[in-house]
């Protein structure tokens, strides 16, 4: 679906909070999942970026705000390094395995949460 006419007027709708620590040259928005999923894609959920949707403009990521708190700094980090791999042209598939890693890795280390996110924050461009 390409939504063209109003289609600035629909991500401001969508844009709830902008995330200035992790926004450098990438853009990490939290946006209303429930607008999401009801106007671009059914199953979106957690998180996404543009470069595996056509719909979220060219360098944002977008974070559900269905996401409980404590979670969003593992979804950004999953989101943020998917993206990094994917723009240096791997495939969806490998690139998601290796961001599910990352993000188990710092589940079960969580003291290296922050480290790994500005990494990945500087990877993004």
């Amino acid at each position: 679906m390409k939504l063209t006419k109003n289609h600035d007027k629909l991500i401001k709708s969508v844009h709830k909070k902008l995330l200035k620590k992790y926004s450098k040259k990438v853009k990490v928005w939290i946006v209303n999942g429930e607008i999401v999923r009801g106007l671009f894609f059914v199953d979106f959920t957690e998180g996404g970026h543009d470069k595996v949707y056509h719909f979220i403009p060219k360098k944002e990521v977008w974070i559900d705000n269905d996401i409980e708190p404590k979670e969003i700094k593992f979804i950004i980090l999953h989101e943020l390094h998917e993206r990094a791999l994917m723009s240096k042209g791997m495939k969806y598939n490998s690139a998601h395995l290796s961001s599910n890693k990352i993000e188990y890795y710092c589940r079960k280390h969580p003291s290296e949460l922050n480290n790994k996110l500005k990494k990945e924050i500087q990877k993004n461009k």
